[in-house]
Formats: structure tokens, sequence, C-alpha cells
């Protein structure tokens, strides 16, 4: 049996719309249950002293979001010396997709191919491949994704943002592999398309079916995170003609379909605290 930790001061900055997720809801039970003290956040409804953040009593800060607030509030954590997890930098590096495509890419992580700028540009492009999902660069959670099977449809198109991010549309057989990555785990996931394979939107939750991780995989789900320096994180692949490709990387996903996820991000979490805190 292993044996239980020292108690922990976690606190955990969760967006509101995560509020009622599988995660973080699952790891902070975990944290409670190996007798933990976890401390729940909303940084949108938060006021912090930046001058005087008085952080001596937080072991570890856990964070589940993107917004600006809780940028700011994880970036004082990190400054205070407090281990984070994710850091802020390793989130804001895959927040703009095109920027994340870019280093996977140099990385040598297979992915499709990819395009980013305004869309009546792009419809002016003769090297360009259809069908086309479109993209927001800074989208998450499949919203506002577009699927146009020709040019003269990309060039009707009207978009909301200055640019957009066009990527190769591989149909597969309408299911995506999910990978999971908690520290040295992966867990996968097969889990319908949000995009099926006319292009029409699919409602999107669906816990999947767990699958088996191949060791090539696995290696695949972990080279997706070390350019980033992530240590929670959900990688979305499609089948291409040769293999998985890695369509996107995104910082600490649901984890829905993972068994035992919660308990392992529960010890990752522990095992950030720093030595004078384990040995209280």
């Amino acid at each position: 049996m292993r044996p239980s930790p020292p108690s922990l001061h976690v606190r955990v900055l969760v967006e509101a719309r995560y509020g009622s997720h599988a995660e973080p809801a699952g790891a902070i039970d975990a944290m409670r249950a190996a007798g933990h003290h976890v401390e729940i956040v909303d940084p949108d409804r938060h006021v912090a002293d930046l001058v005087a953040p008085g952080h001596s009593h937080i072991d570890v800060v856990l964070a589940r979001g993107r917004s600006s607030a809780l940028m700011s509030l994880l970036r004082a954590a990190e400054v205070a010396g407090v281990p984070v997890v994710n850091s802020a930098a390793a989130v804001m590096s895959v927040v703009d997709k095109a920027g994340m495509g870019a280093v996977l890419a140099a990385a040598g992580v297979p992915v499709p191919q990819t395009w980013v700028g305004p869309v009546d540009v792009l419809a002016g492009r003769s090297d360009l491949t259809f069908p086309l999902v479109l993209k927001p660069v800074r989208g998450d959670n499949a919203r506002g994704l577009v699927v146009v099977q020709s040019r003269r449809q990309l060039a009707t198109v009207t978009w909301p943002e200055p640019v957009a991010l066009a990527q190769a549309f591989h149909r597969g057989d309408g299911v995506d592999l999910k990978l999971y990555v908690a520290g040295d785990r992966v867990w996968g996931v097969r889990r319908p398309s949000p995009v099926a394979a006319d292009g029409a939107p699919r409602p999107v939750g669906t816990v999947g079916e767990p699958v088996v991780v191949p060791p090539a995989l696995e290696d695949l789900a972990r080279r997706c995170g070390r350019p980033f320096g992530l240590r929670l994180f959900g990688v979305d692949c499609v089948q291409g003609e040769r293999g998985p490709l890695v369509v996107e990387v995104n910082d600490y996903p649901t984890y829905r379909g993972a068994p035992g996820a919660s308990e392992v991000i529960s010890r990752l979490v522990e095992g950030l605290a720093p030595v004078a805190a384990v040995a209280a």
C-alpha cells in the first residue's frame, strides 16, 4: 500500500465554464480523499494583490482554463516560486493553434497540411487540397469549425476573424482518436469526430470507447507535449493515408473515458510539492 503523503494546500484555478466538467472535479475529489486541503478559485471572480500576493501557504497550483484572469494568477504564483501545472507559458503555447501546428511540424510530428491567413486570400492559392476544415486560430472545444468542399465554396465563406486556420480534412471512418496524457501515463479513447464525413457538425461531449494505446502512439503522445512543456494535455488524432495525424494539442483536457486519470493527476500534483512541504 502506498503510504499517505503529508497534507498539502493546493489551489485550483478553474474557469467557471469548466466547473461542472469531469476535470478538474475528479482531481479535486482525489486530492481531498488523499487528505489534502483544496482551495477552489474562479479567477474571473477573484481579486489578487499582486504586490503582496500571499502565496506562502500554497504548496501547488493546479489550473484549468485560458482566460486572461487565470493566466495572470498563474503567472503570479510562478513568480512567487509556487509549483504549477500546467505553466502559463505551456498553456499559451497551445492556445495559438497556428503556432502550435508549426511547432509540431518542426518537431517531426505528423500533421495535416495546414495554412493560415485571410479566407479571401486563401481562396486564391493554387496549392490547397479539398475538402478543408476552417478553424479559429484561438478556438477550442470544436467551436466555429467549417468544412468547405471546393475553392468556389471557400470564396463564399464569411469568416468572423481576420485569419483562419485551414487544414486538409481527413474523413477517415468518422471516429477520432484522443490521446490523454498525465505525467507519464497515456490513455486512448476513440470518439466520434466533431465533424461528420459530409462536413456537418456533430454534438460534442460523447465519452467514447477506451482503447489500448500501442507503444508507438504512446511515444507520439509524449512527443506532442514535450516541445510545449505540458504535463496535462490531450492530443487529437485523425487517420491519414500513412497513419495517424495530429490535428491539435490541448492543455488539461476532460479525460473522459480515461479510467484512473483523476488519481494520477492527484499524485502528479503531490509530486510537484516542494521538499519543505513534503517534510512538514
